[in-house]
């Protein structure tokens, strides 16, 4: 029976929603707090309020990949199945991906390391009390990277049952048309284009890793944390 496609395009999708319901969990906590401002909460409640926002976050995000997981098996597509192992070529062509990557990111950040510079923003902010919120944080990155190779994996599928084609990194390149366009939409351009070139290493990344997702799922945590 030939696989169809269009199941898979729905599972690269949901992620992209998951990761918009962050907007509902903020709205939830207007309810209470009465802003949907998220300084004005930081700045009125606290580091708390922050780590709650972020837990609550985390729970969704990871219940929706779980539940993508599922749904991938059901169809026969076990995500954690292939473990192939790249070549010793192919992963100095990630590791350069990702050097890259950083250096964008320190470009970006006006001449600095991002964990360092969002440190010591939170320790201009919070005090004391920095290191929960800096722990917080990269809890959430870590989670939210899940989601983006979500993306990955699910469009590659798409891509490839849809157009044929296998060396194509489909997957990024919907990662890029999703969250890059809601970067430019909710930021602005060149947000926007960072964060769809940077989608698009990702599905190189893949590709490259033999859409190994053990693998891939480190360098693009690496790739979105640092």
């Amino acid at each position: 029976m030939k696989e169809k496609a269009t199941p898979y395009l729905g599972m690269a999708l949901l992620p992209f929603v998951f990761l918009g319901l962050e907007l509902l969990i903020l709205f939830i906590a207007s309810l209470f707090y009465g802003t949907m401002d998220f300084t004005q909460l930081i700045e009125r409640h606290g580091v708390s309020t922050l780590l709650i926002h972020w837990g609550a976050t985390c729970i969704v995000w990871g219940t929706g990949a779980w539940l993508l997981y599922i749904l991938a098996k059901k169809i026969g597509f076990n995500v954690f199945e292939n473990k192939s192992k790249a070549s010793a070529v192919n992963w100095v062509i990630v590791f350069v991906i990702l050097v890259l990557s950083i250096i964008a990111s320190y470009l970006s950040w006006h001449m600095q390391f991002k964990p360092l510079a969002e440190f010591a923003g939170m320790t201009n902010r919070f005090g004391s009390q920095a290191i929960f919120a800096f722990i917080g944080q990269y809890i959430y990155y870590i989670v939210e990277s899940v989601l983006f190779l979500s993306i990955v994996v699910f469009g590659q599928k798409f891509g490839e049952l849809a157009f044929r084609k296998n060396n194509v990194p489909w997957g990024g390149i919907l990662c890029g048309l999703t969250w890059g366009l809601g970067h430019i939409l909710t930021q602005n351009l060149f947000t926007g284009i960072y964060s769809a070139a940077i989608s698009i290493a990702f599905g190189i990344v893949y590709l490259l890793l033999k859409r190994n997702v053990r693998y891939t799922y480190l360098v693009i945590a690496l790739m979105f944390m640092l």
